[in-house]
């Protein structure tokens, strides 16, 4: 073309010029590979969580639903953006079919549109599952405070999203119909910068404001740090967050099937990192069942540091126990074999159907997890 532009649109100019006519790669492989292992991840985790919670600690908390919601969100999410590669997601527009180019552009953009809603679910529920875990164990009321107000602008984001994501053209249809003319749009890409930024204002309040709570708890040092990285795992969803807020400016460059890709990955990335963060302590109990000298004799130096104030509780009556803190109990045996590095396999047994219980309202997650 002579001037190297072209007008898909009455408000839309593209300039051509940007176009690398001899690029023939493509990013639907990398579409499909991520998202696939995303959802095996994201199911594997997450079974494993309601598995524990059901048959071994036999109690299901609100968090336990809220992140299933966010999981199956999640597998929506990833879902949409794989069926998105049969339908030009991924591909360069000057590889597209000429006939039905602009009609493939078209549904590309419907998918976008789909998963940009889905994103806005995903991420909402699973933040307000790791709040509601935060304030199942944490009972100091500046914390609680804090966590609250932090879920309500969660949820004013999720709502905002949904409602700019929806109306962002008038008539709706506008945001993918390039032949309606007349439709009016905000400028989409300037309000994801803004609640993407609110976005890791979020999660970097997720990730840091709980760890002098967790730093409290009667575990041995190196139990402390991995529990603080593992539920301070948002961290990882906040990197994916700000790694993409860089990759948004994408979004308005023409080739819009290709350079999408980027931003697609990393909101799923987000949304299943914090999903199988949030799920990894949960798992505890499955652990030391699996591997209990492993696990037993590194938690035996911290059981000995505070014998007189621990208590054991049944594991099968613990759940039914745990929202009045009531029920039959058992004082701890301070008989010298509990206690040993080198306890007999009917020891171990024994210990595993244990639970160690403080009575310091700060150490309720190591009751609520093990």
């Amino acid at each position: 073309m002579a001037d190297s532009t072209t007008v898909i649109r009455k408000r839309y100019t593209v300039d051509t010029s940007q176009f690398d006519f001899d690029d023939h790669s493509s990013n639907s492989r990398s579409v499909r590979t991520t998202n696939i292992t995303l959802i095996v991840l994201v199911g594997i985790f997450v079974s494993l969580r309601l598995f524990v919670r059901i048959c071994m600690v036999r109690k299901v908390f609100v968090d336990d639903i809220l992140i299933l919601v966010a999981s199956v969100l999640t597998v929506a999410l990833a879902a949409v953006c794989i069926a998105a590669t049969n339908h030009g997601m991924g591909t360069h527009v000057w590889l597209l079919d000429m006939p039905t180019m602009l009609q493939t552009i078209k549904s590309a953009v419907q998918y976008l549109f789909i998963c940009q809603v889905l994103y806005a679910f995903a991420v909402a529920f699973t933040k307000i599952s790791i709040i509601a875990s935060y304030l199942r164990f944490v009972q100091e009321k500046r914390f609680r405070i804090s966590m609250l107000i932090t879920a309500v602008v969660i949820g004013g984001l999720w709502i905002t999203g949904v409602f700019v994501t929806i109306f962002q053209c008038r008539p709706v249809s506008a945001a993918w119909d390039f032949t309606n003319l007349n439709g009016k749009c905000v400028n989409y890409v300037d309000y994801l910068y803004a609640s993407s930024a609110l976005t890791v204002a979020t999660d970097i309040v997720l990730c840091v404001l709980p760890w002098p709570y967790f730093w409290k708890l009667q575990m041995s040092l190196k139990q402390r740090i991995i529990l603080c990285l593992l539920l301070g795992g948002g961290a990882g969803a906040c990197v994916a967050s700000v790694l993409r807020i860089t990759k948004l400016d994408m979004l308005r460059n023409a080739d819009l099937t290709y350079q999408a890709v980027p931003t697609l990955n990393l909101s799923v990335i987000e949304c299943s990192v914090g999903i199988i963060c949030v799920s990894i302590p949960p798992l505890r109990p499955l652990a030391v069942r699996l591997f209990p000298r492993a696990l037993l004799n590194n938690q035996l130096p911290s059981i000995r540091s505070t014998p007189q104030t621990a208590r054991t509780y049944s594991l099968s009556k613990l759940s039914a126990n745990t929202d009045n803190n009531s029920g039959s109990q058992t004082e701890h045996d301070a008989g010298p074999t509990f206690y040993r590095e080198h306890s007999s396999e009917a020891e171990l047994g024994r210990f595993r159907n244990m639970v160690e219980v403080s009575g310091d309202s700060q150490k309720e997650y190591w009751k609520l997890n093990s």
